[in-house]
């Protein structure tokens, strides 16, 4: 994309801005492409540009940049000026979320255009900087605990799945989605087999403990795009979007091997029993509603059991 006066005149950042200083931005400014994940700014490498993103999005993190997104930035936006003018490493990371195109302009021309040899000027756009970071932080501080306190309600406190009150909310959302859009979705519906007899012969934290055992085998066994939730007591419930019942089925099988091989102890270190599942697993159909498609697993959970245990129904 080549970059032009007329091109420039249109972006916020250089409205009513003079012919000459935007034919000055376009000799002197670098055209710059970086690809999909690729970091433009961190907080660990300094920043000497203000950047124009001219097409493509980027996302922006804060602490880190596997942290979830706080906001989208599509083409249009100027970013890097806190950096440039608190002549600071940037606050933020942001990263492109496609092939992204931008005008890179040096903090000197920028500096040069925006205070020359006024240092008023400058003194004020870094007081106006310490003020929008700080008010940001704040911000950003105050998601972070609102967040933590609605993942607390939705994780179960054993486990660290998701929770009943997730999973009711969830399951609707796919549900509907996927018969929207005419996809699969498949649930499998999880239980401890003989879980009874294994608390009375090892103690409730024993049972504690396979319960936590089988919830980190589901932690590393579904997909990154899955959700493994506790359904309630010795039940689990995975949801797997997108997913039809022959590589359903596969996934079933992995998790039920691996409940089977996973070896458990209490915190101390004294190993205790292993244990397997029964799993039940269901595809919805058209019309299918949350009830009708948890009630179908359960179906094929109980005959899992009647078929001897330790095994899959589909």
């Amino acid at each position: 994309m080549s970059v032009t006066t007329e091109r420039l005149a249109q972006v916020e950042l250089f409205k009513d801005a003079s012919e000459a200083l935007l034919q000055n931005i376009v000799e002197q400014g670098e055209h710059r492409t970086i690809e999909s994940g690729e970091l433009l700014l961190t907080p660990e490498k300094e920043n000497h540009h203000l950047y124009l993103l001219l097409s493509g999005t980027l996302g922006l993190h804060f602490d880190a940049a596997n942290t979830p997104e706080i906001r989208e930035l599509e083409a249009g936006v100027a970013v890097g000026e806190m950096s440039i003018i608190d002549d600071a490493r940037p606050s933020a990371y942001l990263i492109a979320k496609g092939k992204c195109e931008l005008l890179a302009m040096h903090r000197d021309q920028i500096l040069d255009t925006l205070v020359g040899d006024n240092p008023m000027t400058r003194n004020l756009l870094q007081l106006m900087s310490k003020v929008i970071k700080l008010n940001t932080k704040r911000i950003i501080n105050d998601q972070a605990e609102i967040l933590e306190l609605a993942s607390h309600a939705n994780v179960d406190g054993l486990t660290g799945l998701y929770n009943r009150r997730w999973l009711d909310n969830a399951l609707a959302r796919l549900l509907e989605q996927s018969n929207d859009e005419d996809k699969s979705l498949a649930i499998l519906l999880l239980d401890v087999d003989k879980f009874k007899n294994y608390n009375d012969t090892q103690g409730h934290q024993g049972g504690d403990c396979a319960l936590i055992a089988l919830g980190d085998v589901l932690k590393t066994v579904v997909r990154p795009y899955d959700f493994a939730t506790r359904y309630g007591g010795e039940e689990f419930l995975v949801l797997l979007p997108n997913t039809d019942k022959e590589e359903a089925l596969s996934i079933a099988e992995r998790v039920r091997e691996a409940t089977e091989r996973r070896a458990i102890a209490y915190p101390d270190g004294r190993e205790l029993p292993s244990v397997t599942v029964s799993i039940g697993l269901a595809v919805n159909r058209p019309g299918s509603t949350p009830e009708s498609l948890i009630n179908s697993a359960d179906e094929l959970l109980y005959r899992a059991k009647e078929e001897g245990r330790n095994r899959v129904c589909s």
